[in-house]
């Protein structure tokens, strides 16, 4: 599960998913932060569910005023920290970070849009990158072919991080608008993906794949070389569950207006990802193209069909906001 622990966010990304839902939450009066007693909450259903990773994210996590004590609390309770971020950290935060032994925290820090940072924000990535270079991972999300990422290789080499880079597509929300990658340019955005895995591998890094993507984005010779040279290749889509600061929850953040219900229903996440597999299977026979219908990967699970949100924005009536 990921964990909003803040709905504040020090950077405004085109494509972001979650500005939409923390929006509205604002709007709607939610807490702006996860109280310690919802988080303890929270951490007692990961215990129930098995899992030992408490995925952070917001908003900007690092904002939450009690972000130190939240890891702390995390860690001497046998939890493995991961954190999503886009790298502005106050100083004593990545100092804290840095003191905390390396198989105990974990960075995802997303550095797409970094060139329109101004040199203050600039400044504060590079210091995080500097103090938590063999902690974190970077992650770029890709809304057009216009960007050759070199400057990823260069973060990845001036600062010593993990040579593992996370390569998502910006998906829509589900009844909102953002900056999406429609699915009619997906084959031309394989084959950008493969250049870049290609760019990527020539330099000893490995790329891996955020969920929504399609097997039609690649011809069999690209998808038998991303094998290869790729971190893991997988066309998959299902229930994240993302846990909001007021203790709601849904599906993942492109659905994050549609079939949104409460954390305390349920006692494990394997319970939150049947509900939702049970509400969104309905769905999972359109795909984001209508060629998804003629599809064999598609008709044989070996697919997808690419972000529920596609479907979903493809019918006259959406699903319901909120359920019982």
């Amino acid at each position: 599960m990921n964990i909003l622990i803040s709905r504040y966010c020090n950077r405004r990304c085109s494509f972001c998913f979650a500005q939409q839902r923390l929006g509205k939450q604002a709007a709607e009066g939610g807490d702006t932060f996860m109280s310690r007693e919802n988080l303890r909450k929270v951490m007692k259903t990961l215990k129930q569910s098995g899992d030992m990773v408490l995925k952070l994210l917001g908003g900007e996590p690092t904002l939450h005023p009690e972000f130190a004590a939240i890891v702390q609390e995390a860690l001497d309770d046998g939890f493995r920290v991961h954190v999503f971020t886009n790298g502005m950290m106050q100083a004593k935060t990545v100092d804290f970070l840095a003191g905390i032994p390396g198989e105990s925290i974990s960075l995802l820090c997303n550095v797409s849009p970094q060139a329109n940072d101004t040199p203050r924000k600039k400044e504060m990535v590079a210091y995080t990158l500097q103090r938590l270079n063999t902690k974190t991972k970077l992650g770029i999300t890709i809304t057009s072919f216009d960007d050759d990422f070199d400057y990823i290789i260069d973060t990845i080499d001036r600062y010593q991080l993990q040579r593992r880079v996370r390569v998502g597509i910006a998906q829509p929300i589900v009844g909102q608008t953002n900056n999406y990658l429609h699915p009619s340019r997906y084959r031309e955005a394989g084959s950008y993906i493969v250049r870049l895995a290609e760019k990527f591998y020539e330099k000893n890094i490995l790329i891996g794949f955020d969920c929504g993507m399609t097997l039609c984005m690649f011809s069999e010779a690209e998808i038998g070389r991303l094998f290869t040279i790729s971190d893991g290749f997988r066309m998959l889509c299902s229930p994240i569950i993302d846990v909001g600061t007021n203790m709601d929850i849904w599906h993942c953040f492109p659905l994050s207006e549609v079939l949104i219900t409460r954390m305390e229903k349920f006692s494990n996440r394997n319970e939150m990802v049947a509900f939702y597999q049970k509400h969104t299977k309905p769905y999972r026979s359109i795909g984001c193209k209508p060629e998804c219908l003629q599809c064999r990967f598609f008709r044989t699970n070996q697919c997808s069909g690419g972000c529920l949100a596609h479907a979903m924005n493809s019918l006259s009536k959406k699903p319901a906001g909120h359920l019982a």
